[in-house]
C-alpha cells in the first residue's frame, strides 16, 4: 500500500482529497496541517508521495519544500495550491516539485490521476 502525506491547512480540502484517495486507490493517507506535523510523520513513516499546499500556518509549503531538499529527502512532491503566478510555479519546479497544480483548474478526480502517475 503507497502512503501518502496531505499536507493541507484547509479541513474541508483535506476531507475531498482523503475520501477521493480512498475511492479510486488503495492508499495509506496520513495527514498534517503544519510543516512541523508533517515533519513529525515525515520521522516516523515511510512516504511515497507528498501533496503540499504553499498557503500553511507557519512555515509556507514552498519554504518546507526548500528544507526537505536541503536535507536530502527527495520523494516526490506535488504541490496543490490556489495561487497564481509564475514566480511560485518556477520556485516549486525549481525545488524538484513533480507538478505544480492549481486546485481551481482542476477536479479532484483528475488530481487524483496526477498523482497516481507518480506512485
Amino acid at each position: 500500500m503507497k502512503k501518502i502525506l496531505l499536507i493541507e491547512d484547509e479541513k474541508m480540502i483535506r476531507d475531498i482529497y482523503v475520501t477521493k484517495l480512498n475511492q479510486f486507490g488503495n492508499f495509506d493517507i496520513f495527514e498534517a496541517i503544519t510543516s512541523d506535523q508533517a515533519q513529525n510523520i515525515l520521522d516516523k513513516q515511510v512516504i511515497d508521495l507528498i501533496i503540499l499546499d504553499i498557503i500553511l500556518p507557519k512555515e509556507d509549503g514552498l519554504s518546507y519544500l526548500k528544507r526537505l531538499r536541503e536535507n536530502n529527502i527527495n520523494l516526490p512532491v506535488i504541490v496543490l495550491s490556489n495561487l497564481e503566478g509564475e514566480e511560485y510555479r518556477k520556485r516549486a519546479k525549481g525545488l524538484e516539485a513533480k507538478e505544480y497544480i492549481l486546485k481551481a483548474n482542476y477536479t479532484p478526480t483528475e488530481i487524483i490521476e496526477k498523482i497516481k502517475k507518480y506512485l
